[in-house]
């Protein structure tokens, strides 16, 4: 971790050394293209800006002041954005317990990369790990003190560039300065001041003019960038504060504190009871791997028995079931062949019952043919006793008018009769004999 913090700060300290030169570099090149080839090609910034060598480098500094006290306040901006988004989980009643200063830290690191390199969430971790480290909250107060001390001192680190750009640039345009006036005196012709003073005195001060617009233009870039940082160092004093109260606010009274910090017996015995819990901690896992370590012999032994009773069981229950299955297998054999038996029996009783309803209704038969048979003779003698009767009429009356009338009568009584006794006694005759019994009738 440490290793990380340290490759962070240097490439910090190199994004801030890098980015302010390589701008202001650009913006000097642009500016100077605009100076001979721009709007800004005037005399008087010809006069300041491209009199002398060293107003070059006078107007590269302060670009590079500029655009590093530029990023300054691009960041300050986003330090007062870091305070309104960052905040910690709310405090419970009776406080939190020291070991939630990992979850909490935790938290943090799920931030984006901008709000957790802030001044408060730097100030937040680093608290957090103080409790973390020392598990203790007694000391928090003088913890946030150093780390609000240490924000400050880099607060006034991070300004180095651009006080360095303030400091040197009055020194280029002193330096300037002395060179133009070395240069004037250099380049005066001693001849000519003895004969031409007059002209000898303007090109003395046209060289002290450029000479002393080095000085002039330096102390203006000086004092625009004074009060630029000015402006944003008071900013950034002003979220550094707010940095303050915030942290205190949310690290002050969130953990659980025992006893007093002022009290060497509660602190040593606040020390021994949290070497108690380390060691009963420690005896506790080791209790617990050794349960687990026996559990883990149990469960392999408990397993293999259960394999092995399983076996057992599977066979014993296979062997019941091929047996029972056997058993079962005669049983329904047997009853099979005992249904198969009584099926034949009850089919043959059942064929001889038809048999002997057939022969009962074939007989029936017969008789009801013979019973028609005779119905139908009876019907034909009944038809020739019609005949029989008319016949009778006709003879009763041919012997209506004649005088043996009761004659008649009794031989027609006594062929009545006598064709009835033929009638029941022959009732097998294919045919009664009624021309006969007429003719004796007749006869009679």
């Amino acid at each position: 971790m440490s290793k990380l913090n340290d490759r962070g700060s240097v490439l910090g300290i190199l994004g801030n050394l890098g980015w302010p030169i390589v701008l202001g570099l650009w913006a000097t090149g642009l500016f100077y293209l605009l100076l001979f080839k721009g709007p800004l090609n005037h005399p008087s910034f010809h006069r300041y800006f491209a009199g002398h060598p060293i107003s070059y480098f006078e107007t590269g500094l302060f670009f590079i002041g500029v655009f590093a006290l530029l990023l300054k306040a691009i960041n300050v901006s986003g330090q007062f954005g870091a305070l309104g988004a960052i905040r910690l989980d709310p405090v419970p009643p009776r406080g939190q317990k020291l070991e939630d200063a990992g979850r909490l830290i935790e938290d943090l690191e799920n931030y984006p990369a901008r709000q957790r390199q802030s001044y408060l969430g730097r100030r937040l971790h680093d608290a957090l790990e103080h409790v973390e480290r020392t598990q203790s909250a007694a000391k928090l107060d003088d913890e946030l003190k150093y780390l609000s001390d240490m924000d400050a001192a880099r607060q006034q680190d991070s300004y180095g560039l651009a006080r360095i750009v303030i400091w040197a640039t009055p020194m280029l345009g002193f330096l300037g300065t002395v060179m133009g006036i070395t240069q004037a005196l250099g380049d005066l012709d001693p001849s000519q001041l003895a004969n031409d003073v007059q002209n000898a005195m303007k090109g003395l001060l046209a060289g002290l003019y450029i000479a002393f617009d080095t000085t002039a233009l330096a102390l203006t870039l000086s004092m625009v960038l004074m009060f630029i940082q000015f402006i944003i160092e008071r900013f950034e004093t002003q979220v550094l504060s707010a940095v303050d109260i915030r942290a205190s606010e949310e690290m002050i009274g969130r953990f659980e504190q025992l006893g007093a910090s002022h009290d060497p017996h509660v602190a040593s015995i606040e020390r021994m009871g949290e070497t108690i819990v380390r060691v009963v901690e420690a005896t506790v896992q080791k209790q617990a791997v050794l349960w687990q370590q026996a559990m883990s012999t149990a469960n392999e032994r408990y397993a293999t028995l259960v394999t092995s009773s399983s076996d057992q069981v599977q066979n014993a229950v296979g062997q019941a079931l091929v047996t029972s299955l056997t058993h079962h297998a005669q049983e329904m054999a047997k009853i099979e062949q005992a249904s198969a038996e009584q099926i034949a029996t009850r089919w043959q009783q059942w064929q001889t019952a038809l048999s002997e309803s057939a022969r009962l209704l074939h007989g029936q038969q017969q008789e009801m043919a013979r019973q028609g048979e005779l119905l139908h003779r009876a019907l034909e003698a009944t038809g020739e006793v019609l005949k029989l009767e008319e016949a009778l009429n006709a003879n009763l009356s041919a012997l209506a008018g004649s005088k043996n009338f009761e004659d008649t009568v009794m031989s027609l009584s006594a062929a009545i009769h006598l064709l009835n006794t033929r009638l029941s006694k022959s009732s097998d005759a294919k045919q009664v004999d009624l021309g006969k019994s007429s003719a004796q009738g007749r006869a009679a």
